[in-house]
C-alpha cells in the first residue's frame, strides 16, 4: 500500500490518489507489512495519514506489522507529529501485540519455523 502511495503517478495526479484512497476506504481490512523497512518522505507520510485517518473514522480494520517501536515512528514517518497522529488512530479501540524472539526468516540463526 505505501509503495503505491509513493508511486510517482500519485504525486502528479490527484485523481489517481483518490482512486487509491477510495479503494482502501471500501476494503473491510487493510494490511501494511513491514512499516519502517523504508523511511517515508513528507508527501507519502501525509497520504498514509489520510488513509489511516479515514479508515479510523469509518471503523475499518487495519493491521500493521513493524519491527519499529512507537517511539521511533517519527524517524520513519517524516516527523513525530504525523507519527503520533497515525499511532493514536491505530491504537484507539485496538489490540496491540508485541512479539519477541528470533526471526523465522533468517536461516543463519539455526532455527526453522515449526511444522504445522
Amino acid at each position: 500500500m505505501i509503495g503505491r502511495l509513493d508511486f510517482p503517478r500519485f504525486r502528479t495526479s490527484t485523481p489517481h490518489y483518490w482512486q487509491l484512497h477510495i479503494s482502501h476506504k471500501m476494503l473491510s481490512s487493510t494490511f501494511c507489512d513491514e512499516l519502517g523497512y523504508l523511511s517515508l518522505d513528507q508527501h507519502t507520510s501525509n497520504l498514509f495519514y489520510q488513509v489511516i485517518s479515514t479508515r479510523h473514522a469509518e471503523r475499518r480494520s487495519t493491521v500493521i506489522t513493524t519491527n519499529t517501536i512507537f517511539s521511533e515512528w517519527g524517524n520513519i514517518l517524516f516527523n513525530t507529529t504525523i507519527a503520533a497522529a497515525i499511532a493514536d488512530r491505530l491504537v484507539e479501540n485496538s489490540e496491540v501485540f508485541l512479539l519477541g524472539g528470533p526471526t523465522w526468516r533468517n536461516p543463519k540463526n539455526g532455527q526453522t519455523a515449526p511444522q504445522q
